[in-house]
C-alpha cells in the first residue's frame, strides 16, 4: 500500500527533530548560548615592561642611559636653521652649589647643585639665544635652571648669540629637593618641532 506523501516527509522529518531536542536538553532551560571563547590580546598601554599587564608593578624610572655623555664629553647640537650647530661639553658637576653671596642661599627643604656648561659655534651660521637646560632626579622629576649669580666655583653662564666660531663658558644652577639626586642633565635647542636638537650627559 502506497503512504501519503505527506506521510513520508513527516517521517524524514523525525530524525532531525529527535536530534534537536537532544541539542536542546544539553542547555540549562533559559540559558544562553557563549560564543566561543576568543584569545585575549595584549593590551599595549605605553609602559615599558608591563606586557600588558595592568596589575603588572610600573617598573622604576630610570632617567641615564647608557648613550648619555659624561662629564668631559662634547655633544654637537644643530639649532632651528640650517647651518647652526653647537659643540656643547659639561665640564664639571657640582653638588651642593654655593653663591659667593653668604646670605643667598635656595629655601628651606632645597639645595642646588650647578653644572659647568661651555658651548662654541662650530657651524656656519650665528647662533642665538640659548635653548633650555634641566636636571632630572632618580624619580624622573624634571628641575629648570634658576638665577643665582655667581657662585663660589665661577660666573654663571650667559649669552644673548654666538657668532661663528665664538665659545661661551659659565655655571647654570638647578634648585632640587635636598633628598633629591640628580642623574641626568639635558640641553634641548629653542626648537618646538624637533625633538633631536640637544644632547643628555650621566652625572
Amino acid at each position: 500500500m502506497r503512504q501519503p506523501a505527506s506521510v513520508l516527509a513527516a517521517a524524514a522529518l523525525l530524525p532531525l527533530l529527535l536530534m534537536g531536542a537532544t541539542a536542546c536538553q544539553s542547555v540549562s532551560e533559559g540559558a544562553a548560548v557563549a560564543p566561543a571563547a576568543v584569545p585575549a590580546v595584549p593590551v599595549d598601554d605605553g609602559v615599558p615592561g608591563s606586557d600588558g599587564d595592568p596589575a603588572a608593578p610600573a617598573p622604576a624610572v630610570v632617567p641615564a642611559t647608557a648613550k648619555d655623555a659624561r662629564v668631559g664629553d662634547s655633544v654637537r647640537v644643530p639649532g632651528r636653521q640650517v647651518g647652526q650647530h653647537l659643540q656643547v661639553v659639561l665640564n664639571a658637576y657640582v653638588d651642593p652649589a654655593v653663591s659667593v653671596e653668604k646670605n643667598f642661599a635656595p629655601v628651606a627643604g632645597k639645595r642646588w647643585v650647578a653644572a659647568s656648561m661651555s658651548f662654541v659655534n662650530v657651524g656656519g651660521a650665528s647662533y642665538g639665544a640659548l635653548g633650555s637646560m634641566w636636571a632630572y632626579d632618580g624619580e624622573g622629576q624634571r628641575h629648570a635652571i634658576v638665577p643665582t649669580g655667581e657662585l663660589t666655583t665661577g660666573k654663571p653662564l650667559v649669552f644673548d648669540s654666538l657668532e661663528v666660531g665664538e665659545r661661551a663658558e659659565g655655571w647654570v644652577v638647578f634648585e632640587i629637593p635636598e633628598s633629591a639626586r640628580i642623574v641626568r642633565l639635558q640641553y634641548q635647542d629653542a626648537n618646538t618641532q624637533a625633538n633631536s636638537g640637544g644632547g643628555f650627559w650621566a652625572v
